[in-house]
């Protein structure tokens, strides 16, 4: 059964601004939000996935992007070590919650950057670490040295998908959903050689940050809005298209992906 956490929206709004989405002026519907996330807690379910909660926090509004505070793997927790301040104390709840439930935490030394599942994701025991906007290029090392893994990294150059989760969406060993523009030429030549199957998401797919995805057995939740052409891509490759509205998440800069974290 495939275990995840999310985090609610109590105290999600927009009360600064650290990435090109967010704009003050453009506050959260609570309702809405509210709505969203029963939505996406009830997609998990009907698909048998346990979800797990952790506590929100009054003034840490982006806590709900429970994918950046760590990254999980058996009995470790590698926990965040956030570049923007107003962040920063998310990874105390984090590391207190994964304390609980048994985990040894696994930390980086100070101005080493990692966001978590926002930049490290993984399939068929491959891992991928993206660098360049919120996380260290150092992370790589320390990470793979803590954790005894090898990553497959990636410099990320566009600053509205800032991290590696936005922009590469693995389906499985074979198959990708990728957003050109955020990637390299080299980092483009490690996708097409990790990958037989790559989808290039267009332009006004990733309004949707249709890359920003979560994969349940054969399913894959995704944003609600995604083009009829993608939504096909994926099913041709044996996958039923699981959506969900996250207009209110978009606003702070996140989808499906930003707000779950898997565990492995």
């Amino acid at each position: 059964m495939k275990k995840i956490l999310l985090c609610p929206p109590t105290f999600y709004d927009i009360e600064y601004e650290i990435n090109p989405w967010m704009h003050l002026e453009n506050k959260v519907d609570k309702e809405k939000v509210t709505e969203e996330y029963r939505q996406l807690w009830a997609a998990y379910e009907s698909l048998g996935a346990k979800v797990l909660e952790i506590n929100p926090v009054k003034g840490l509004p982006d806590m709900v992007y429970a994918a950046n505070l760590g990254f999980p793997l058996g009995n470790k927790f590698a926990l965040s070590n956030f570049r923007y301040p107003q962040r920063r104390e998310e990874a105390k709840y984090a590391k207190a919650f994964f304390e609980k439930s048994g985990f040894d935490i696994v930390t980086l030394p100070d101005g080493v950057y990692f966001e978590g599942q926002g930049d490290l994701l993984t399939t068929n025991g491959k891992y991928f670490l993206g660098w360049g906007k919120r996380s260290s290029r150092q992370a790589k090392d320390v990470l793979s040295r803590k954790l005894g893994i090898k990553f497959i990294d990636f410099e990320l150059i566009d600053p509205y998908f800032y991290h590696l989760d936005m922009s590469l969406g693995p389906l499985n060993k074979e198959t990708v959903l990728m957003k050109p523009e955020s990637f390299t030429q080299e980092g483009m030549a490690k996708i097409k050689k990790e990958f037989k199957n790559v989808i290039e998401v267009t332009k006004e797919d990733n309004e949707f940050m249709a890359c920003n995805l979560v994969v349940v057995d054969k399913s894959v939740v995704i944003g609600q809005g995604i083009s009829g052409k993608l939504k096909k891509n994926i099913e041709e490759c044996g996958f039923k298209v699981v959506q969900v509205p996250m207009g209110e998440y978009r606003k702070g800069g996140g989808s499906i992906k930003c707000l779950t974290l898997e565990f492995y």
